[in-house]
């Protein structure tokens, strides 16, 4: 018996102990003192009450059926009776006479819980108990917890309890967290510059906070940056492109005090800067052409939501607008096509459903992507911890993430009819058009001649026995015997290439849809038929009007252990730091079909809201700085970084919201700051690496590498190949071969080899307008860093090493783009040492020293005798590709040929073997410019 007693007594306590190794800073309580009845109170319901209920109960009081040993704890008197032996295990104002006290003291050898030495509690925790047991063992009932717990503070020195508006659960909400861990789920304070810092008259205010910040660590500032640096810098920043010998000349020529100032004008009105900034937010939102997962089928209209993305920073869209577009364009305005496209972003991520997935799976699998989607990109919260448990670590419960992701219940996909917008590029849709009806029927002719095949031989099979031919269909119904086999006569090699040739006729038909007015895009209404990957879906014409199914919180996160329904919400906790009259933070998102979207998207682009303010403006000085005030961008949760200056950080977002939500004036502010036009070397560099290893508090700029698509673009620019045609479809640039005939499984068959664009005016477009397939990134773009389109990138990485060498290098792109650089050269410049100075313009922005020149004659030189003793030979495209298979049904190997059509028209870019020696030789000159570090590096 009394074995039994100790047992519960066990677990009290071990639940205690386990409080302490979340909590590890401990309660701030003296042990001999002794609480009030109100503190008594408290106590028990935020402290003790949860303990019993969640570590307890479900031996010693869940079930009255199965008690162990006797020992009920749901009451104050079952606690205090003990259970079969006899023994008190609690006596109210008596620690001393109490058996759980005695057990967790170690001071009866006989009665030590937890028996372990590594489980014993610490003394805070035991004078924890201890004083609760001091005040009387107060045990309000359940409406008294809750009112104690609703109005009543319960702080810690460890910790601050954050308190719920009805929405939480109050065993969840009598979680602690240390306040600075909190600090972007608080409202944004009004802070006051601190203008003893700032030096000079109408200097930016970010400077204030900045010199603040080194001043306290006794860091000296470097200084301002020259001219020619700070063109390049603000150049790649805002359009991702090198600025031309003409900008640079304009900025240099202008002696007024607004220079710089109108110099990031007119980089703001660039066309070009919609470009750049766009693909920062489509790293964000994993925007790719195709679905990925093991098929990974194309979607043909995603297209449409990337050039909405870029013409709404070009447009310098309010922020908060496109929110709300992004999340509940059709409940905005259904009938403007924009808006069908701007909601494609709820489809951004990698999704699959086939013949061979289970549809509940898939819809849940859809559902709790976008719900840490939305956290990730608009909070900068990741929500998906909180799909199976209460997040471990940020005051998100799985109740607030299942009520998160009922907004979306009722989102169901389809491509919408959205009529092509004047703005919109359609080009090359016809030329597009006729080469897929072309490959269409080629199949489908292919396959006409194995049906034709195989039942001419069906009928002779018939025929010989006396059995009157029937079609095929017809067949299938009559008995064995009566029927010849299934596919008979064909070989293992049609039957195999007829099954090639069927998918084929399925993706044909499907990538024909990219010529058609669609959206990428959602509806809301009841659950369907599931939508299959690579086919075409509309919306349907009559939807029903029935009630939408409820949400459930999953237990484990499975579809299949449904368990406390839920109604459509947002993240409680915020509540916890506003006034409660605040009406956007009231539970006010319909349970209706429609408007839940729009009620979130509402909530989340207000003013007041800590999270997305916060988030979108870190995003913006990351991408100025290489890391944000916040380091993780996409987490300002207790496993982000905190704010290196969080007074900077809400100051500069009280100005954003102020401003009109206008990111094109947030570019203003940060880059007419000190701290944005430093140098990027400093004279006490070690000094103040010492302090400031990573600078984080900016004494000087830190220099970056150019990402993927800059380095890509550039290297395009400064060949004169760069086509800056905008929008429409994506094209194909040239890859490396291997990579691009190598055998990808999509459909249950090879996947068609990678083609490039047929004309160099097509293929050398913005990389931003490249294909992005998840199956197949651009080995270029990859080796450099691009990110992986299956998760939100925050910021992208920046590694070194040795396949970045060997694509810079050695690959056939470098080697073709400074051959067509060495073409631009000698068609724009009439001498060997012009050809010299406009070189290094072009790739350094600056003009070329003597001794530059006089290295790059010889060079040449060197190699233009080298290039005359070894010519080139040429070579030709394949226009076939063989591949190898094993057929489904009797596992024989067979091959098939591949078409590569688009060769058979192709027009190559410029070729060592349609030049001179001479042309050769300044091409290599070229490609030691583009792989030097002044080029690479921005600085």
């Amino acid at each position: 018996m009394k074995n039994k007693l100790l047992f519960g007594s066990l677990l009290l306590v071990a639940f205690i102990f386990v409080l302490y190794l979340f909590f590890p800073s401990g309660i701030s309580r003296t042990s001999e003192e002794i609480p009030d009845s109100l503190q008594t109170e408290l106590l028990f319901a935020n402290e003790v009450y949860p303990l019993l209920k969640a570590k307890c109960f479900a031996c010693h009081g869940d079930d009255p059926s199965e008690i162990e040993g006797g020992f009920d704890i749901r009451t104050l008197e079952s606690l205090m009776k003990g259970g079969e032996s006899g023994l008190a295990a609690l006596v109210p104002g008596h620690p001393d006479k109490s058996a759980i006290y005695e057990a967790i003291t170690w001071e009866n050898p006989d009665l030590e819980m937890p028996p372990k030495e590594n489980d014993r509690l610490t003394d805070t925790e035991v004078n924890l108990v201890k004083k609760w047991i001091l005040g009387g063992a107060l045990w309000p009932d359940e409406a008294q917890r809750m009112a104690l717990m609703e109005n009543h503070e319960w702080k810690h020195s460890g910790g601050i309890k954050v308190a719920t508006s009805g929405a939480l659960s109050a065993e969840w909400a009598n979680r602690r967290y240390k306040e600075e861990d909190l600090w972007a789920f608080k409202p944004l304070k009004k802070v006051e510059v601190p203008v003893a810092f700032l030096r000079e008259k109408e200097v930016n205010p970010i400077d204030a906070f900045i010199i603040r910040k080194l001043d306290s660590l006794n860091i000296e500032k470097t200084q301002k940056a020259d001219q020619l640096t700070l063109i390049r810098r603000a150049a790649f920043d805002l359009t991702g492109l090198p600025p031309t010998p003409a900008e640079i000349d304009l900025f240099l020529n202008d002696k007024s005090q607004k220079a710089y100032e109108n110099l990031i004008e007119r980089l703001l009105d660039s066309p070009r800067y919609g470009e750049r900034w766009g693909r920062h937010w489509l790293d964000v939102v994993r925007y790719a052409d195709s679905d990925g997962y093991s098929n990974d089928f194309e979607r043909p209209n995603a297209w449409r939501y990337r050039d909405y993305v870029i013409r709404s920073f070009n447009e310098d869209k309010p922020y908060h607008q496109f929110i709300k577009e992004q999340i509940a364009g059709d409940e905005l305005n259904p009938d403007d096509p924009e808006m069908l496209v701007a909601v494609s972003y709820l489809r951004m991520g990698p999704w699959e459903h086939t013949g061979m997935s289970v549809a509940a799976e898939t819809r849940q699998l859809f559902l709790d992507d976008i719900t840490n989607s939305v956290g990730e990109t608009f909070f900068s919260i990741p929500m998906q911890c909180a799909r199976c448990h209460d997040h471990k670590f940020d005051p998100i419960p799985t109740k607030d993430y299942y009520r998160l992701q009922a907004n979306f219940a009722t989102v169901q996909f389809a491509s919408m009819d959205a009529s092509y917008l004047s703005f919109e590029n359609i080009k090359k849709f016809e030329e597009g058009k006729r080469r897929y009806k072309k490959l269409l029927n080629e199949a489908e002719q292919e396959i006409d001649a194995l049906n034709e095949k195989e039942e001419q031989l069906a009928r002779e099979w018939m025929e010989s026995r006396g059995l009157k031919y029937i079609g095929k269909w017809e067949r299938a119904k009559l008995p064995e015997g009566k029927r010849p086999p299934r596919f008979y006569g064909l070989s293992f090699q049609e039957l195999g290439y007829k099954k090639v040739l069927q998918k084929r006729i399925q993706r044909y038909k499907w990538e024909l849809t990219r010529y058609e007015a669609y959206a990428h895009s959602v509806y809301n209404g009841p659950e369907t038929k599931p939508y299959h990957s690579g086919r075409l879906v509309k919306k349907p014409e009559n939807l029903s009007k029935e009630n939408p199914k409820p949400t459930f919180i999953l237990t484990g996160g499975s579809v299949y252990s449904p368990d406390e329904k839920v109604s459509p919400g947002t993240i409680s906790a915020i509540q916890s730091f506003l006034d409660k009259a605040e009406a956007i933070f009231t539970d006010s998102i319909p349970e209706a079909m429609d408007g839940r979207r729009i009620a979130l998207a509402n909530w989340i682009a207000h003013p007041k809201n800590p999270l997305s303010t916060r988030s979108i403006v870190n995003r913006v000085w990351q991408n100025h700085f290489g890391r944000g005030i916040a380091e993780n961008a996409n987490n300002f949760g207790v496993m982000g970084k905190k704010p290196t200056h969080p007074e900077l950080l809400d100051w500069l977002t009280n100005e954003f919201i102020q401003n009109g939500w206008s990111i094109k004036k947030l570019h203003k502010i940060i880059m007419s700051s000190e701290a944005y036009q430093r140098a990027s070397n400093h004279e006490a560099m070690d000094d103040v690496k010492e302090v400031d290893p990573n600078n984080n508090y900016l004494a000087y700029f830190t220099p970056r590498r150019m990402t993927a698509e800059e380095m890509r673009d550039a290297i395009l620019m400064v060949s004169g190949e760069l086509n800056l045609e905008m929008g429409g479809l994506p094209v194909n640039p040239e890859i490396n071969e291997e990579v691009a005939m190598q055998p990808r499984h999509i459909m249950g068959t090879i996947a068609p080899a990678y083609q490039p664009s047929p004309t160099p005016e097509q293929r050398n477009r913005r990389s931003v307008y490249t294909y992005h397939y998840r199956g197949l990134p651009n080995p270029m773009l990859e080796v450099f860093n691009a990110p992986n389109s299956d998760l939100s990138c925050e910021r992208r990485t920046e590694s070194t090493v040795t396949p970045q060498v060997f694509t810079l290098f050695n690959s056939q792109n470098s080697f073709d783009r400074s051959l067509a650089m060495a073409v631009r050269l000698e068609a724009e410049n009439p001498s060997l040492e012009a050809q010299i100075k406009k070189g290094i313009q072009l790739a350094w922005n600056r003009e070329a020293k003597l001794a530059e020149i006089e290295k790059g004659k010889a060079y040449i030189e060197k190699m233009v005798a080298y290039h005359q003793k070894h010519p080139p030979e040429s070579r030709t495209y394949p226009t076939k590709v063989k591949r190898h298979m094993f057929e489904e049904m009797t596992g024989e190997a067979f091959e098939f040929e591949e078409k590569l059509e688009v060769y058979e028209n192709y027009v190559p870019d410029v070729k060592p073997w349609d030049v001179t020696p001479e042309t050769r030789a300044l091409g290599d000159f070229c490609h030691v410019l583009l792989n030097s570090n002044e080029f690479v590096y921005i600085y």
